[in-house]
């Protein structure tokens, strides 16, 4: 009896992979809307703002975290922001939060953001996380500002 149902329990796994659709590359290529921004050219500045102070000009840590930044995001983020989780990356998140909070705040927020953008971190996250379009979580800096927390209190 057990070889019958394990015999019967093949045959039916067997041919209902047989009529299950399954889209083919092609397929998939032609259903891809390629017009999206997220394809778009990264532009990529030296810098943390558009008009830095006379103070941070003459700063040699805002050079140093500026160039390293620039090299990052130039030669190093494209080969591997395809697979990013997030919007925006991890680099440009990082950018806007030295711009919003400071170099010493924004630097341990963006320490909590690397910690985590991992896949263990993001498979605890609820559906209602990613955006349906680009299947991506999308963040503010908002989640660090100290305002904004007193006022939901």
């Amino acid at each position: 009896m057990k070889k019958i149902s394990s015999l019967i329990l093949f045959v039916f796994c067997s041919t209902s992979s047989l009529f299950a659709q399954k889209l083919t590359d092609i397929d998939l290529l032609l259903i891809t809307d390629f017009d999206k921004s997220v394809y778009d050219e990264r532009v990529v500045t030296y810098g943390f703002s558009e008009n830095p102070s006379k103070l941070a000009l003459f700063n040699p840590i805002y050079h140093v975290l500026s160039s390293a930044m620039y090299i990052y995001q130039k030669f190093i983020s494209p080969q591997l922001a395809t697979e990013c989780t997030y919007n925006p990356s991890c680099s440009a998140y990082s950018k806007q939060l030295i711009k919003d909070h400071g170099i010493a705040k924004g630097v341990f927020c963006s320490a909590d953001r690397l910690m985590r953008c991992n896949r263990i971190a993001i498979s605890g996250l609820p559906h209602s996380a990613f955006d349906e379009r680009d299947r991506k979580v999308h963040e503010s800096t908002d989640r660090y500002s100290l305002k904004k927390k007193k006022r939901n209190k």
